[in-house]
């Protein structure tokens, strides 16, 4: 069951009757998201609810612990208990089929005998995800910087909120916990809020990611080298426009999901395309991952005693690199970290080189100013980013090469032939949907979206409407799984 399921459309009205007609208690209300959590869970695969209860348990219990007066020796036994039973898991579900894999075809390569048995294991629904919220949760704790979670259930509501359970965002505990410590208060306010930020997830994700993955990036894909230089270029963009919305579109529907139970999740993009360099764009593009891993592991790493303290470069390439892990178990994705962490080190050396320029002659800091350089600086971080994707979707090292041949001028091949009634509904909405979004963050259209909240509330319905009835005849229901869903 996804977001964009028809199952969903029955789920979705009875969980929120449900919630808002039970007393309104923190306890009741808990328990019902509880049970909700673990019937979204249920529903995807039976066989796995015990690997989340079990895992909820665990961390439960070391919180406790941590969060009493023990010697420091213990508590940082407990921590790394957690650690290695979190990072244990994640392993055994996620890449030890890859490091099988990997391990017998070095083997091979040498021409040692013998290949090692490949495990087929069911990847558990967002374990990336909750893994990344109990840790947070743990260490929280074991810092003092949050209080150990005295309720079983409300713990468990937290790691099992279904919202953000498939694909994030990441929420921290910390800023659930305290939400789920009161009782909720059916609001106006957050019940538009969370219709509205449902309806333009929806319209992202099933509108515009779905129709350019079927008409536009999958037959390039696909067939790799194929088809014309133009079509290979259109489908790397393309791309890049269905991962953001696929993605961006889950974390708008999954904020309207929880304010409609009067919870707030964390915004997860800022309109990552305008972003002029990559430490820009990261902190615009999946805030909630970012975060998370520039708090707990780039910031101890280098601020730390051990060989990464003050080790600056090594560190983006590090966290990068597990970034890419994290993402899946391929070397795609490892190579994608690899880009951009090696990419975040020549922007941060290019600016040390730039600032030494601006301390020498403040002209160089009007020039940085200019429309003509921020415009350079932003098509450069853009096509960098559309770039690197291409490891992250193309499967293999062969498909790899033969679309980046596919890339070069002058290169033949079939041209992708799209008629003018998809070019104008799918394509056409799409980019414009993508860059009026972008554009209402600059600060001469800002104004333009207070201006709409203006407007009365029966012509704001005439919009929504319009978008609804496009939304049915253009976009059938579908089943189709979130791309960050998988990793």
């Amino acid at each position: 069951m996804t977001f964009t399921s028809v199952e969903f459309l029955f789920f979705w009205p009875l969980a929120f009757g449900v919630y808002w007609l039970l007393p309104r208690r923190a306890a009741w209300q808990n328990g019902w998201l509880l049970a909700l959590g673990y019937a979204f869970y249920w529903a995807w695969h039976p066989g796995m609810v015990p690997l989340l209860a079990a895992t909820t348990l665990v961390d439960y219990a070391i919180g406790r612990y941590l969060g009493g007066e023990r010697p420091a020796g213990p508590r940082r036994v407990a921590l790394w208990l957690s650690v290695a039973w979190n990072v244990g898991l994640l392993v055994y579900f996620k890449y030890l089929g890859f490091l099988a894999v990997s391990l017998d075809a070095l083997l091979t390569r040498l021409g040692l005998p013998g290949s090692l048995p490949v495990l087929q294991i069911a990847l558990p629904m967002g374990i990336s995800y909750f893994t990344l919220q109990k840790l947070s949760y743990v260490i929280d704790v074991y810092d003092r910087r949050l209080p150990a979670c005295p309720s079983l259930p409300r713990f468990a509501t937290a790691v099992a909120f279904f919202p953000h359970m498939v694909a994030g965002p990441v929420t921290r505990p910390s800023a659930l916990l305290p939400q789920l410590e009161v009782p909720r208060r059916l609001s106006a306010g957050d019940v538009s809020t969370g219709a509205l930020l449902f309806l333009i997830g929806y319209l992202e994700k099933a509108c515009i990611a779905d129709t350019f993955a079927s008409t536009l990036v999958d037959p390039v894909f696909a067939r790799a080298g194929a088809f014309s230089a133009g079509a290979h270029w259109a489908a790397a963009f393309g791309y890049a426009i269905q991962v953001f919305c696929d993605f961006a579109g889950y974390s708008l529907m999954a904020m309207g999901v929880a304010r409609g139970f009067g919870l707030h999740l964390p915004l997860n993009f800022d309109k990552p395309f305008l972003s002029t360099n990559l430490n820009e764009f990261w902190r615009r593009w999946h805030i909630s991952l970012n975060t998370w891993i520039f708090e707990y592991i780039y910031t101890p790493l280098t601020t730390g005693q051990g060989f990464f303290r003050g080790r600056l470069d090594a560190g983006f390439v590090l966290v990068f690199l597990v970034s890419g892990l994290w993402h899946g178990a391929s070397w795609g994705f490892v190579a994608w970290g690899l880009m951009h962490g090696l990419g975040l080190v020549v922007v941060r050396r290019y600016d040390e080189f730039y600032r030494g320029l601006c301390r020498k002659d403040r002209t160089w800091v009007a020039r940085r100013r200019t429309r003509a350089y921020k415009l350079v600086a932003w098509a450069l971080t853009t096509g960098f980013f559309v770039l690197s994707l291409i490891p992250f979707r193309a499967g293999s090292g062969e498909a790899l090469l033969a679309f980046l041949g596919g890339l070069l001028p002058g290169h033949g091949g079939e041209p992708l032939v799209l008629g003018l009634f998809t070019l104008l509904t799918t394509v056409g909405v799409g980019v414009g949907v993508v860059v009026v979004e972008h554009l209402l963050g600059l600060p001469r259209f800002a104004p333009l979206t207070g201006r709409f909240f203006a407007l009365p509330a029966p012509v704001r319905g005439l919009v929504y409407g319009v978008i609804i009835i496009y939304l049915g005849v253009f976009v059938p229901q579908t089943q189709g799984l979130f791309i960050y869903a998988q990793f």
